[in-house]
């Protein structure tokens, strides 16, 4: 089952996806199908009622209207928010950023070494995780401050990586 994080008029709700293509909403029971009847239009059924929804995707948000109502969304995955979520800084002023472990994974490759400069998006560690390879980069740019890991080393989640200046 794979779960995403989805934000709709500002509120974040987690929704599940299972193996069969059934979605269910955190906080209700009722179960969502949905057939594509063609590339942007979809027929969402939840519990009893059908409706027509037409997708339109724009960078990162999703332009949903069904029926009169258009609906922004945002949707992120469960995996995708966690490494997002440990690249950010920590630092009380802002100007220090600890890179931490999103999960328990093996160090692969350390790409960057202490004094470094680096640039925002840039790849930093790569962790080895249920046999999958995650690429930590940076969130900001900076410098490399001190490097707490080497390959073949075992984190665990939230163990520091790096620290960046």
């Amino acid at each position: 089952m794979k779960t995403y994080i989805v934000t709709l008029d500002g509120r974040e709700q987690a929704v599940q996806l299972d193996d069969q293509g059934v979605i269910r909403v955190e906080g209700s029971a009722e179960v969502i199908d949905v057939c594509r009847m063609s590339s942007a239009e979809y027929s969402v059924m939840v519990g009893t009622k059908t409706v027509k929804v037409v997708a339109l995707i724009n960078g990162e948000a999703i332009h949903l209207l069904a029926g009169s109502r258009e609906i922004v969304a945002r949707v992120e995955s469960e995996r995708s928010r966690l490494l997002r979520q440990y690249a950010r800084s920590t630092g009380s002023s802002g100007s220090k950023m600890e890179v931490r472990a999103p999960m328990p994974a093996l160090v692969v490759r350390v790409e960057v070494e202490t004094g470094q400069e680096i640039a925002a998006g840039q790849g930093l560690v790569v962790l080895e995780a249920m046999k999958m390879e995650n690429q930590i980069r940076a969130h900001q740019g900076g410098r490399v401050k001190e490097v707490y890991v080497k390959p073949g080393k075992a984190v665990e989640k939230g163990e520091l990586l790096l620290i960046l200046e």
